[in-house]
């Protein structure tokens, strides 16, 4: 029997507040495109966001400081959650690049944060603990997208729109973000790991019963562990990345902590080729020569290095927070009109189509994150698809015609 919500109130917060979920976010005026759409960040430093057990047994306090354009009025923002750089082992939500990094969105419209992890390996530095440490670490960047989410049912301090959730960060901070996307099923786990005892892929860092999931993934200079973990239409991401990083692999090569050395990655060329491969969107930008996050400093170079991120990351985000464009504006469009039964459902879902053209849509059904969980052709005014195999909760169907015309419906799988 399917898991039910913890909650009968969470439910219902469910279903009032995603009665239109994709509506797409503003983007008119510049907003989330120019540098200077806002003059002023607002920080909100040291937001508790959860809690986890260290490497020594230690119970570590999560924090993130929360970076919001200054006299905002707009009530559904979307979110970057940047994480720090440090081999898994040393800086902090304070680094230089990361609060660049969210002080520039934050100035586009963005709500940003920047977050703490557990660090710290142990000895030996071998491929087990190197692996355990970026498990800690993705858990606690799950438990910040959490929260985020969390804070939206309960409070919506941020105004937040939590179907546009974005993560990832620099170096260390890519891999959280890549291991978060990509490392989702527990027979990818690596074997050395024992999940029970990590608190399964979740994590027990905070805000339980919320969804982890991404809309997209920022790369910088970061690597995953196995390419073939990304499938077809998987998280969108964009990558930047040096040809000659001597930190982070550019390409597919072993992957050193100082002279120790880890296992073989997947850097961000790898990345790449290997979602061509699978179907799924990317978009990556090379630095050609350059060493590791050469983003990161105030010099001439640093910055103009940090300019060109910010510009591609930009380039990358902006089009996901928009739905698809119609044809031309003069063209005569068909409408999209169906009803879903029943509601609710544990077994089958039909849908009914009212429109006398000839029948030719794409539908997904969306989880409550916005993640596509299941994908089909509706080529008949009567169809159906089993929902059996679904956890307990809201979900969407998103029908498309060859216009670009697109419509939701919200259906609850009990």
């Amino acid at each position: 029997m399917k898991k039910l919500y913890a909650s009968a109130a969470f439910l219902l917060l469910s279903l009032f507040t995603f009665s239109q979920p994709y509506i797409p976010i503003d983007t008119s005026n510049g907003r989330y495109w120019n540098p200077n759409f806002f003059s002023n960040v607002t920080v909100t430093s040291g937001v508790v966001f959860g809690s986890s057990v260290g490497l020594n047994n230690q119970t570590v306090t999560l924090r993130m400081d929360i970076y919001t354009p200054t006299g905002d009025t707009v009530s559904e923002r979307p979110v970057l959650i940047f994480a720090h750089g440090g081999s898994f082992i040393g800086g902090s939500r304070t680094d230089q690049d990361v609060v660049d990094l969210c002080n520039r969105f934050a100035k586009m419209g963005y709500v940003c944060a920047s977050i703490d992890y557990r660090l710290g390996i142990g000895f030996p530095i071998d491929s087990i603990n190197a692996s355990k440490a970026v498990m800690r670490a993705t858990q606690d960047m799950k438990a910040a997208v959490r929260f985020f989410r969390y804070d939206f049912f309960q409070y919506n301090t941020y105004k937040i729109h939590p179907n546009y959730i974005f993560a990832g960060g620099s170096s260390a901070g890519a891999f959280m973000g890549l291991h978060l996307a990509y490392l989702d099923k527990p027979s990818e786990v690596p074997s050395w790991i024992n999940l029970n005892q990590m608190g399964g892929l979740d994590g027990n860092s905070g805000n339980p019963g919320y969804s982890w999931h991404v809309n997209g993934v920022i790369n910088l200079c970061g690597a995953l562990g196995d390419s073939v973990w990304m499938e077809q239409n998987d998280v969108p991401f964009v990558s930047l990345h040096g040809t000659n990083d001597q930190t982070v692999p550019y390409g597919h090569a072993m992957l050193y902590i100082g002279t120790y050395p880890i296992l073989v990655v997947d850097g961000s060329w790898s990345l790449n080729k290997r979602a061509i491969n699978s179907g799924t969107p990317n978009s990556f930008y090379t630095f050609n020569g350059a060493d590791h996050i050469p983003y990161y400093g105030t010099s001439a170079a640093n910055i103009a290095y940090m300019d060109t991120t910010t510009d591609v990351v930009k380039t990358f985000l902006r089009p996901l927070l928009v739905q698809p464009s119609s044809t031309g504006v003069n063209e005569q469009k068909e409408n999209i009109s169906f009803s879903v039964y029943p509601n609710p459902s544990s077994e089958n879902v039909f849908v009914d189509l009212n429109t006398s053209s000839a029948i030719n849509y794409k539908a997904q059904v969306l989880d409550i994150a916005g993640r596509t969980v299941q994908s089909f052709n509706v080529i008949s005014d009567h169809a159906h698809f089993s929902v059996a195999g679904l956890t307990a909760g809201v979900y969407f169907l998103r029908m498309e015609n060859k216009e670009g015309v697109v419509v939701n419906k919200k259906f609850i799988v009990k």
